[in-house]
């Protein structure tokens, strides 16, 4: 008889126990499906926020650097530039290794400069070359920007 009376219970009450538990495993679902979304949501917004300081950050550096031109018969101008987007002021010229000067006759006061302009600003100096000069020159060049002071970058230029 009890068998029967499970059979009975299950026929009646089946259905309504299987719904019961899909409703209950859909809530479950539903509720970790939503925390995993909000968990990447989190994530992307601080991404976003990460980037929008990164670039506010980079409005207010300048990137100052050097290159050389090359002249005819041993005559170079070394470019000083800024390719940031704040503008460089103080900008001071140091020459890290003084032994690299050798067979150099640099042209003009290299600096202090008061400003090199952002996106692209720049000064020129020149140079003189004479037979059996050093294939490097090492500078170092310090500025000041909205950033920071004493903000520097460390050359070493082919000549």
């Amino acid at each position: 008889m009890s068998n029967t009376c499970f059979l009975e219970i299950f026929k009646d009450w089946g259905g309504h126990i299987f719904s019961i538990c899909g409703i209950i495993g859909g809530i479950f679902m539903y509720y970790r499906h939503d925390k995993k979304i909000k968990k990447q949501e989190h994530l992307l917004n601080e991404l976003k926020i990460k980037q929008i300081r990164k670039t506010e950050e980079q409005e207010l550096q300048a990137k100052v650097e050097c290159n050389i031109i090359h002249e005819k018969n041993g005559s170079r101008r070394i470019r000083f530039y800024n390719s940031g987007q704040a503008d460089a002021r103080n900008v001071r010229i140091e020459i890290v290794d003084e032994s690299t000067l050798e067979g150099i006759n640099l042209l003009g006061a290299w600096g202090p400069y008061d400003l090199i302009m952002s996106r692209n600003g720049y000064r020129e100096e020149s140079m003189f070359l004479y037979v059996g000069h050093t294939d490097t020159l090492k500078l170092r060049i310090i500025w000041d920007d909205d950033f920071g002071k004493d903000r520097s970058i460390l050359q070493s230029l082919q000549l």
